[in-house]
């Protein structure tokens, strides 16, 4: 009898063994990213709830957009519509603005251009050959809808992090709940994002030196190296709100205050339509591990 059950108490024996070492390994598997962080990006630990994945440091920039449309002649939706929506200090409200597009989000006239042209006529055929280092052109780009932040990405080879997989790398693979650096919004009376300090939209004490969108890397980057996930400009994600069909938007803006919008707050959120250009949104990429 036990002769004839031998060849089943092996197989138990031997399954059991796969089974047990495949959870040894397993548990004695070394965290990390699968490979060297591509150029710009971050390795964002995941958890037994939210795998890993790469993020890019910091907004995708003026410059950064400017290879882009450099190499594909792409048209962004607010170059196609000829205007796009600029928050204006003087009337205190959100304008159309003729022209205004990612290369100058506060439209040609304005004195607040990227830098890129110069005092040139706005022009797509500056770009080539007008792209340097300058402040400007390493502010965030800003003025593009979710047509062109996925065009932009598929050209990078990269996707749009969703809600989820947002928030849990500004909050630091989910350790903090209220801001990427901890949960006092100005520890020992530091601003360590971009956003408005007084009575919005009346006045703007400009605490934290910019009274506007500021380059990337104005601020330290938090823990996991991560730069501007609270203020400067919202981010667009991937995700859909189902009620509206809007998506949102997370990070909160230079425009953001304690008086009118907390969006700084890791636990905010905002909704907008997929055709949205406005000049304090942007976005950044993730790849996903494989």
């Amino acid at each position: 009898m036990i002769a004839a059950l031998r060849p089943q108490l092996l197989f138990s024996f031997i399954l059991l063994g796969v089974v047990a070492g495949a959870v040894w390994s397993c548990e004695g598997a070394e965290k990390g990213p699968p490979r060297a962080a591509p150029e710009g990006m971050v390795w964002i630990e995941g958890d037994d709830q939210q795998a890993g994945f790469f993020m890019d440091a910091t907004e995708t920039t003026i410059a950064d957009f400017a290879k882009f449309i450099t190499a594909t002649d792409y048209v962004t939706e607010a170059e196609d519509f000829g205007w796009s929506g600029v928050f204006s200090k003087d009337s205190l409200t959100w304008l159309p603005v003729d022209s205004a597009t990612w290369l100058f989000p506060l439209g040609p006239a304005s004195r607040q251009s990227t830098g890129l042209a110069g005092s040139q006529p706005a022009t797509r055929e500056l770009v080539p050959h007008s792209v340097g280092t300058s402040a400007p052109a390493a502010t965030p780009v800003t003025q593009v809808s979710l047509r062109d932040v996925n065009a932009y990405l598929s050209w990078a080879g990269k996707q749009l992090p969703t809600e989820p997989e947002w928030t849990f790398a500004a909050a630091q693979s989910g350790t903090t709940t209220d801001f990427p650096w901890g949960e006092e919004m100005t520890p020992d009376g530091k601003y360590l994002g971009n956003w408005w300090q007084g009575p919005f939209p009346y006045e703007d004490n400009v605490l934290d030196d910019f009274p506007g969108v500021a380059p990337v890397k104005s601020f330290p980057p938090a823990a996991n190296g991560l730069y501007d996930m609270s203020g400067n400009v919202w981010e667009w994600t991937a995700t859909t709100d189902a009620r509206t069909g809007q998506n949102i938007i997370k990070g909160g803006s230079f425009l953001c205050s304690t008086s009118y919008c907390t969006g700084f707050n890791l636990t905010q959120q905002q909704l907008t339509p997929a055709d949205s250009g406005l000049n304090h949104l942007g976005f950044r990429g993730i790849i996903r591990a494989k």
